[in-house]
């Protein structure tokens, strides 16, 4: 049984090949992790000296380097969003969870269907035993 039930009754399975992440990488990185992703985007070498050279430049050029830098930084936040969410998606693994015990097991696809049937066989069973379980000690 995993750390995190709910109760005794609840086995915690994962497909092999998925996430162990209430949302997934790109998602997180883009909501949770926006400020890590500027962070990075501000911390590029390529827009640090595009803004120095903005915040030296007057008339004409500081405003062609205004749009410079506005493309830029779309440029370098997209990758950065990538890798941020590449290293989420490193992260939460389902065998990381199954090492931690938030998950009992790790199940390969052609599996569910028969994991879930005899996992709903399993728990009928305990379901009928249970009333002649309570009768033995009642």
């Amino acid at each position: 049984m995993s750390l995190g039930t709910l109760n005794d009754n609840m086995q915690v399975i994962a497909v092999e090949g998925s996430y162990a992440s209430v949302i997934g990488g790109a998602p997180a990185a883009a909501t949770v992790f926006a400020r890590e992703v500027n962070t990075r985007t501000d911390g590029d070498p390529r827009v640090v000296e595009l803004k120095t050279r903005l915040d030296e430049a007057e008339g004409d050029e500081r405003a062609s380097l205004r749009l410079a830098l506005a493309d830029l930084r779309a440029s370098v936040r997209s990758r950065k969003l990538g890798e941020v969410a590449a290293e989420f998606d490193r992260v939460h693994t389902v065998e990381r969870a199954l090492r931690v015990g938030s998950i009992d097991a790790i199940i390969p696809a052609v599996r569910l269907r028969p994991h879930l049937i005899e996992a709903l066989e399993r728990g009928m069973r305990q379901t009928l035993e249970r009333p002649l379980q309570e009768a033995d000690h009642g």
